[in-house]
């Protein structure tokens, strides 16, 4: 009998170079004070991850008419042309904000090195020097917990941070959260 999966088989982690030395020094002596299990800025934030929105597929067909009948052909494409290149990364919103906040300098300081990069005049050959973020990693697992099948996403541009619904009258009993958007060029499959 072949069972269904678990939703929760996966795993997505940011690596340890992800997140820019200025936010690292920013944010770590936060979270120490915190008392918190974790080891490292990147370590709290991939424990804050509840979801990932996987790329979908749009596959394009080409039609033509044989006789009386239309009939579909797959075009000449590969498979990653017709990816959505897009993820979205829902975080659980932490006491004081602070992962929202991570990520707000994140974005911030990612921002501040591309168009660094864009005045000055450094070029490889006729184009300019383009800054992107580091790869993030998406591995399925199997029932037992090891890795099955992992993406690796490179060339990584944020594309969007969620806004933050702040209310007096908010419940205690529940927990918030915020996404971030990304637009990768790259993937590979291992």
């Amino acid at each position: 009998m072949v069972l269904n999966n678990k939703p929760q088989m996966f795993t997505v982690f940011f690596p340890s170079n992800f997140f820019y030395p200025e936010v690292k020094k920013k944010w770590e002596p936060i979270i120490e004070k915190m008392r918190l299990p974790y080891q490292s800025l990147d370590d709290f934030m991939n424990a804050q991850i509840q979801s990932v929105t996987f790329p979908s597929l749009a596959l394009d067909t080409a039609q033509q008419q044989r006789g009386q009948y239309d009939v579909i052909y797959p075009t000449g494409k590969e498979l990653e042309p017709s990816m959505s290149k897009d993820l979205s990364i829902t975080f659980k919103l932490t006491e004081s904000y602070i992962s929202y906040f991570i990520m707000w300098d994140q974005i911030d300081i990612y921002l501040h090195y591309a168009n660094m990069d864009s005045e000055i005049d450094e070029y490889i050959g006729d184009e300019k020097k383009v800054c992107w973020m580091e790869p993030v990693h998406l591995a399925f697992l199997t029932d037992q917990g090891f890795e099955l099948t992992k993406f690796t996403f490179s060339e990584i541009t944020p594309t969007s941070l969620s806004e933050l619904n702040l209310s007096y009258s908010a419940q205690a009993a529940s927990y918030n959260t915020f996404s971030i958007g990304l637009h990768y060029n790259i993937f590979d499959v291992k």
